[in-house]
């Protein structure tokens, strides 16, 4: 059941935007902008270079280890009790970001939404669609979430013009002026939400294809930060720096600034309909890694039988956890960027080491029929944009530019106290890297993906 399990490039990155901007939305605006003020939006520069630091580690693995999930893998070159021991590592951390966003999904619907109903009541109500999806595999979580992810992309970017009556570029003025010390903790703090990605490792076998799964991932996730900055922008430029560093939910403080017209200006329930889904299926989509997790502990591939009891007890888990809203803010912001750094690098240490033992002692690597031939030859179907540069082109020519624009940070923090109009050009140029970094992705998806119908 499980090996059948098969999504496309763009279900994977839909899928990898999705983990990175649906929790983050209800949880770390308002600390990120606390501690840096008017830069809070330069604050994941730090989280796209260790996302591609993971992707290319999640590209190896499936090019020595096609077919398998990262569960898989760490057992197959550790050892059943190494590997296992490495699992349960990974299934807390995946088990403390569900408690995370459960928590913080009915504490937003308790405190703005279903004031009367009970805190209780509303994880349940969670806890069901658990168990529905837990039903099914990933592949029903990623077309549903191909339903309502371009739907989030289409009313973040439309919410520039919807703010525009109230849109203010001084207050977010003067730019790259805080102390290098507040930025670099910000970015810090940013890492906790890009350390998420890692629940896509449990997926790996539903694609084939080392370039398509790295390409996918890194263009997910630049698209999410690149979403989620702009958000944290419209927050400093609409909001200011100071009151919404006070705020529980400043992107839904945001949202009700809207106002259209004088008959339209609840928009803040349309956006809900469209954020609360994503977030449900960033839920699931963990859920489901930690399923995959336990069956391959107790070696059942037949995963959905403990699917109820693992519900109850992530439900019962939520509901013990965090008393109020505070606690789960706290443990989001400051907790889990510590539980991040402490115990992915050993991970990717420890597996990338273990692998390159294991590939001196079988020099040929179980590789996919699907990796055989050059990827980097265009196929004559190809676009001619994508066919100026090769795979390996685009994803060194993204890489350079994501290095420029932490240059432009580092040159706009050091001189922007002295000349303003400076950092206001680096501040410029960082948006404008970052953008051309997304689409440079965005390219790798494509010529991965018509590399592959070319062969």
């Amino acid at each position: 059941m499980d090996k059948k399990q098969v999504i496309n490039q763009r279900q994977l990155a839909w899928l990898a935007s999705s983990v990175i901007t649906s929790g983050g939305i209800f949880t770390l605006q308002n600390v990120l902008i606390r501690v840096s003020e008017m830069d809070a939006w330069f604050s994941y520069i730090l989280s796209v270079f260790y996302i591609f630091v993971i992707a290319a580690f999640f590209g190896y693995l499936v090019k020595m280890f096609p077919k398998l999930n990262i569960f898989e893998i760490s057992i197959h070159v550790l050892g059943r009790w190494g590997g296992t021991a490495v699992n349960l590592l990974i299934l807390f951390h995946f088990w403390q970001i569900l408690v995370q966003d459960m928590a913080s999904a009915s504490k937003y619907n308790s405190t703005l939404l279903l004031h009367n109903t009970p805190l209780e009541i509303l994880v349940l109500m969670s806890c069901l669609y658990l168990i529905y999806f837990g039903r099914s595999s990933v592949e029903i979580v990623a077309r549903v979430n191909d339903m309502f992810y371009p739907l989030f992309v289409i009313a973040t970017l439309s919410m520039p013009l919807l703010l525009s009556n109230e849109f203010n570029l001084q207050l977010a003025m003067p730019v790259l002026t805080m102390p290098f010390k507040q930025l670099a903790f910000s970015n810090l703090l940013a890492i906790g939400s890009a350390g998420d990605i890692f629940i896509l490792g449990a997926f790996l076998h539903t694609m084939y294809n080392a370039n398509q799964i790295r390409s996918a991932i890194r263009h997910g996730s630049l698209l999410g930060i690149c979403l989620f900055t702009l958000l944290i922008f419209l927050v400093l430029t609409v909001l200011g720096p100071k009151m919404p560093a006070n705020f529980i939910y400043p992107a839904y403080n945001l949202v009700q600034v809207i106002h259209v017209t004088d008959f339209l200006d609840r928009l803040d329930i349309v956006l809900m309909t469209i954020w609360l889904p994503v977030l449900g299926c960033k839920m699931i989509a963990i859920y489901l890694a930690i399923l995959l997790g336990i069956s391959s502990i107790i070696k059942e591939r037949n995963y959905p039988i403990i699917n109820k009891q693992v519900a109850l007890l992530v439900a019962l888990t939520t509901i013990l956890s965090f008393k109020s809203i505070t606690e789960v803010l706290a443990f989001a912001n400051f907790s889990m960027p510590l539980i991040v750094l402490g115990y992915q690098p050993f991970v990717i240490g420890i597996l990338f080491a273990a692998a390159r033992i294991r590939l001196r002692k079988q020099p040929q690597p179980a590789v996919s029929p699907r990796e055989n031939g050059n990827s980097n030859a265009p196929p004559e179907q190809m676009t001619k944009i994508t066919a100026r540069f090769s795979y390996r082109q685009w994803v060194w020519l993204g890489n350079i530019l994501m290095v420029f624009s932490t240059g432009c940070i580092v040159i706009g923090l050091a001189f922007g106290k002295y000349k303003p109009i400076m950092s206001t050009a680096c501040a410029m140029c960082f948006a404008c890297c970052l953008f051309l970094t997304v689409l440079t992705t965005y390219m790798e998806v494509s010529l991965s993906k018509q590399s592959e119908v070319g062969k």
